[in-house]
This record gives C-alpha cells, sequence and structure tokens, in this order.
C-alpha cells in the first residue's frame, strides 16, 4: 500500500494537503455557506465546461474507460472495473441505508435563496452523502496514476478529479462535505484494491492484452 502511496506522490500528497485543508475551511463555514458562494460565481463558459465535464465521473465513462484497458491489459481493466464497481457500490449503500436524509443543495436552499442553476442538467434532491461521481472519479483515476510513472499525468489526473469534484458544488448537485467523501472513498478504495491484486497469481495471469495467447497460436501455425 505504501508503495503506491509513494509511486503516485505527485497526486497522493496533494491529495492529502487538500483533503485537510478544505475539511478545516469546513470548522469555519457552513457548507451551506460554501455552496452558496460557489453558486454566486458563474459565467456561461463555466456552465457549458462543467455541464459536460462532470460527466467523466459517470459510470458509463468509467465502464467505457474500463473496457478499453481490458483490450489493452486484462489485469488492468479489470482492476479498474472492480474499482469502479466497489467504490460505486460502497457509495451507494452509505447514500440509501447509513445516510438516506442528507439531502442535496436545491432541495434544502429552493425555498430561501435564488439558485443559478445550469440549463439541461438533471436535479437531484435527495442522497447528497457521498458524491458518487467524484467517488467513481477518483477510484479510477488514482488507478490510472498507478500505471504511470509520469509525474505530470499524475498531476493531470489529480486536476481532472479535483475539477469533476468541483463541478458537483458548481451545479448545485453535491454539498463539499459530499465532495470531499467521494474522493477519499473513491481513492481508498482504489489503493486497497490494487494492494490485493499486486501479488495475486490469478491476475498475475491476466496481465497482457486480450489478443496476446490468440496472436500467438496464429504465429506457431505459421
Amino acid at each position: 500500500m505504501i508503495g503506491f502511496l509513494q509511486r503516485t506522490k505527485a497526486f497522493s500528497i496533494p491529495l492529502l494537503v487538500l483533503v485537510t485543508g478544505l475539511s478545516i475551511l469546513l470548522i469555519f463555514f457552513d457548507k451551506i455557506q460554501i455552496e452558496l458562494w460557489v453558486n454566486a460565481y458563474n459565467c456561461a463558459p463555466l456552465d457549458f465546461f462543467f455541464r459536460y465535464f462532470t460527466n467523466l465521473g459517470d459510470g458509463i465513462a468509467a465502464l467505457i474507460i474500463s473496457l478499453i484497458f481490458m483490450a489493452v491489459n486484462i489485469k488492468k481493466g479489470l482492476i479498474l472495473l472492480l474499482t469502479f464497481l466497489i467504490s460505486g457500490l460502497l457509495i451507494q449503500y452509505l447514500k440509501i441505508h447509513i445516510f438516506p436524509d442528507i439531502n442535496r443543495p436545491v432541495y434544502l436552499l429552493k425555498s430561501n435563496y435564488v439558485l443559478h442553476l445550469v440549463d439541461g442538467v438533471k436535479m437531484g434532491e435527495i442522497q447528497s452523502f457521498p458524491s458518487g461521481h467524484t467517488g467513481t472519479a477518483f477510484a479510477i483515476l488514482f488507478c490510472l496514476a498507478t500505471y504511470t510513472r509520469e509525474t505530470w499525468l499524475h498531476v493531470a489526473a489529480l486536476a481532472t478529479g479535483v475539477l469533476i469534484g468541483f463541478s458537483r458544488i458548481y451545479l448545485c448537485q453535491h454539498f463539499l462535505p459530499d465532495v470531499i467523501a467521494g474522493a477519499v472513498i473513491g481513492t481508498f478504495t482504489s489503493l486497497v484494491l490494487l494492494t490485493l491484486f499486486e501479488h495475486n497469481k490469478s491476475f498475475n495471469k491476466l496481465d497482457h492484452p486480450i489478443f496476446s495467447r490468440r496472436a500467438s497460436y496464429v504465429e506457431k501455425d505459421s
């Protein structure tokens, strides 16, 4: 586990600092205050950008990424898929069974405040905690970061996750604590699964492209 964190320190360390800093911020400012502040700073280009960018944290995007990687490397693709599925199930369990009464910004604020809502975005009102999009994004992105040693890719992965998390607040879909929890759950789930599968013999046998064995048979026949 420590090895993965060291390997992705350009992702892990800034994330730890960011989560700590934002958690401290929540000691001094209520989540509603923060939501209203973010909601007040809006413009058409950001509306357009976040309306579509937020979909990178959707389950469909995670599934597509997992299947693409599975074609290149079965083991890596399967780990991505399992990371996405397990983190998603965990977050849904928390939403439905542990924190069902934590509602979303629109539900809590629409009666007393005029909110800026982005056209074309379907607004959720219940089961706010944790953020599923943020959890999925960080589960996939941390896993992807471990697949490369390029520091700039680690930074890019973290920046993508942070923007997806921020998009959930900007679009009035989640409060800051929902996003923080989603990022932590997604990253931690990915870290645990990567550690479990690192020396798993069954998974290591799948460390090859999906068509590699088939190609070797063709070569022998020729």
